[in-house]
């Protein structure tokens, strides 16, 4: 065999060449193995692992969706909510003004009355006035009278200025029209009845004597 081998580098010098070279070591053969065989894992394992981050993707899109859904289930609640949170403003400036405007309207009644008290007070000292009484008694009547212009004055009740005034159909109430060539038509010459304000505004329109020019 020995013999046959030196023959053989002798006589096929090239072919034994060449037939040492494809030869391996059996520890090379082994590594190859290995390598192979852990090529094989690493294959395994990238498969497993895309399968899992598709798997990933998968449950992202899904939880994305969710989130997308949540999202515009809270900007309907939260519109619903704005919504609610206006008409809940809207309704309760509503009452506080039906409630302002029905306390309003029942101290302008109470107020209205009270002006009236005040003018037959007024009227009762003209005749007072007129007769030959007790000085004490007319003196009394003027200290009723002066407590009564203060409780309407701490009530927010003044009373209107008119004469020399324009015409002002919000304020006066024209009983009479006089002809007077002295002054500019429509001008109050006379109030035959006080009028209030009440609080700044209107509480009982003046009743007077309106000029006019002749004719």
């Amino acid at each position: 065999m020995v013999f046959r081998n030196q023959f053989e580098r002798k006589m096929y010098p090239q072919n034994h060449s060449n037939r040492e070279k494809n030869q391996i070591s059996v520890e090379r053969f082994k590594e190859l193995i290995e390598k192979e065989q852990k090529y094989e894992n690493f294959k395994k394992e990238n498969e497993e692992l895309k399968e899992k981050n598709d798997e990933l993707q998968q449950q992202l899109d899904e939880a994305q969706a969710q989130i997308k859904d949540l999202k515009e289930q809270n900007e309907n609640y939260l519109n619903r909510l704005q919504r609610l949170q206006a008409d809940y403003e809207n309704y309760k400036k509503r009452v506080d003004r039906d409630s302002a405007n029905y306390k309003r309207f029942a101290t302008e009644k109470i107020v209205r009355k009270l002006v009236g008290h005040y003018d037959d007070l007024k009227r009762a000292r003209d005749i007072i006035n007129t007769l030959e009484d007790d000085h004490s008694i007319k003196k009394g009547f003027e200290m009723i009278l002066k407590n009564f212009e203060k409780l309407l004055q701490e009530e927010g009740i003044e009373p209107m200025e008119c004469e020399g005034e324009k015409f002002d159909p919000y304020k006066h109430d024209a009983m009479l029209v006089r002809e007077d060539n002295e002054k500019p038509e429509n001008t109050v010459l006379e109030e035959l009845e006080k009028g209030y304000y009440f609080n700044k505004e209107v509480l009982r329109p003046a009743k007077v004597v309106v000029s006019k020019k002749s004719c």
